[in-house]
């Protein structure tokens, strides 16, 4: 069993840059937090597994592939099917802070939307 206390890791995001914060990992699960910047993004990309992702702070914009958008906020969840397109960028004036959860070891890739045309 493992604990630790979110404000802390936000914090330290924060004050050391950390943009992706891995949490907890095993064979089959990974959580993880990202803090963004405003203005900060993913690019358009999927993965193999489904995740999810929780908004603990901030403003997101949620994209697809086809170019639907939608603006997630504080406590909203979003849920992403394996390889569903998408790419999240923060639209706020503050950091953004996204707490994800996938169903795959650290270390698997992304595969990019330039990538899979090729």
């Amino acid at each position: 069993m493992d604990f630790l206390n979110l404000n802390q890791k936000i914090d330290e995001a924060a004050t050391q840059k950390i943009r992706n914060n891995h949490f907890f990992g095993t064979d089959n699960f990974r959580s993880w937090m990202l803090y963004f910047e405003p203005g900060d993004c993913t690019p358009m990309h999927y993965h193999q597994n489904a995740e999810t992702f929780l908004v603990i702070a901030g403003k997101c914009s949620v994209k697809d592939l086809k170019g639907g958008e939608r603006i997630i906020e504080k406590n909203d969840i979003v849920f992403f099917a394996a390889k569903d397109y998408y790419q999240l960028t923060n639209v706020g004036d503050e950091p953004l802070v996204l707490f994800g959860n996938r169903s795959e070891p650290f270390g698997i890739g992304i595969t990019r939307a330039e990538e899979s045309k090729s």
